[in-house]
């Protein structure tokens, strides 16, 4: 059990709050969740661990006001806006609780939906409860997108739930140390979490129209459908890299090969019989070389990739196979330095 630099209480829950250009929610989400966790066993073991993602705005003073008010508010910033994944990583870091509540910090998601996640998850069943917004104060265009989102993860992945793009989620503490997400990636986090064999259920939340200030996303982003490939491969793949570019490079070499031997065979009966074409006039001949080269240079890749990977886990083994572990009930985070003490930036 980890324990408040400042109450000196034991620390059960941190809710991690990525904030960029929000300073008008600050004070009120603090009081808020202060409210909905006031009767439940959390009050006084939990901390709001606010993360500054480079906001122009004066968030950081709102939350530094924050902090001088309520000793349960902790603050980290980043130097320059570099996105929520990576604002969701060092807050994964530096959660000292053994359960991890995300939420946005526009006001949104409802804090006092808090209670009801993390019931959910303490029920033993998942490892990973994800807000589902049953009424999404959001565009048909939106929802529409989401909607398809989610349709086309369960397909691919057998991962079902309603709502995978809601920030508002409940972790067990020992799954946030497993995450690796960056870029766009905190989109993903549930099919990321059921990919590596953890398990992920959702629970219904209240979904509010945005009190102050504008959405920092667009309505469509293209970028998801690379994000989702890039997340499919690196752990569908990630341990055999060979597999994969070798079942795409056989999909070019087979038919090469199969054209250049019935090149061949046509030629042959050209030398005998004088019938048909030389193998040397038949443009199929280029093109099946053509081919056959691409696949080689696809299953190169693939032995280059599987080459890197095999020096660094003979490097990295013991962190590979903690990795991989199941964890016990008695896994418990190490003890982190306050993240006043860290390099980031503090005003």
């Amino acid at each position: 059990m980890n324990f408040s630099a400042q109450t000196g209480e034991p620390v059960a829950l941190s809710i991690v709050v990525p904030a960029f250009n929000e300073a008008e929610s600050v004070g009120e989400l603090v009081s808020r969740i202060a409210g909905a966790l006031a009767s439940t066993k959390f009050a006084g073991a939990f901390e709001i661990l606010f993360v500054d993602d480079g906001s122009t705005d004066d968030t950081l003073g709102a939350i530094r006001q924050a902090r001088l008010q309520h000793p349960y508010v902790r603050a980290a910033s980043l130097r320059t806006n570099i996105g929520k994944a990576m604002a969701l990583m060092v807050g994964f870091s530096k959660a000292r609780g053994d359960i991890v509540v995300t939420m946005d910090a526009d006001l949104q998601d409802n804090p006092e939906d808090i209670p009801a996640l993390v019931r959910t998850l303490e029920e033993g069943k998942f490892d990973l409860v994800c807000g589902w917004r049953r009424k999404r104060e959001d565009t048909r265009f939106r929802k529409l997108g989401s909607w398809l989102f989610n349709k086309v993860i369960h397909r691919l992945t057998g991962l079902s739930i309603r709502d995978q793009n809601c920030g508002f989620k409940a972790y067990r503490a020992a799954l946030t140390r497993r995450l690796n997400v960056y870029g766009h990636f905190h989109r993903l986090i549930p099919m990321q979490a059921f990919l590596l064999g953890y398990a992920v259920g959702e629970a219904p939340v209240r979904n509010s129209e945005r009190k102050y200030g504008v959405s920092k996303y667009r309505a469509f982003r293209y970028e998801g459908l690379f994000d989702f490939l890039s997340v499919l491969f690196a752990v569908r793949f990630g341990f055999a890299p060979l597999h994969f570019f070798g079942l795409i490079s056989m999909v070019f070499v087979l038919p090469g090969l199969l054209v250049l031997l019935w090149l061949f065979g046509e030629h042959f009966v050209f030398l005998l019989t004088g019938v048909g074409a030389q193998l040397v006039d038949r443009p199929l001949l280029t093109l099946s070389l053509t081919t056959i080269l691409t696949g080689i240079i696809i299953l190169t890749t693939g032995f280059v990739c599987d080459f890197v990977l095999y020096h660094h886990a003979r490097s990295n083994m013991p962190a590979i196979v903690d990795f991989a572990l199941k964890d016990t009930p008695d896994d418990r985070r190490l003890p982190e330095a306050d993240i006043d003490q860290a390099p980031a930036r503090m005003r």
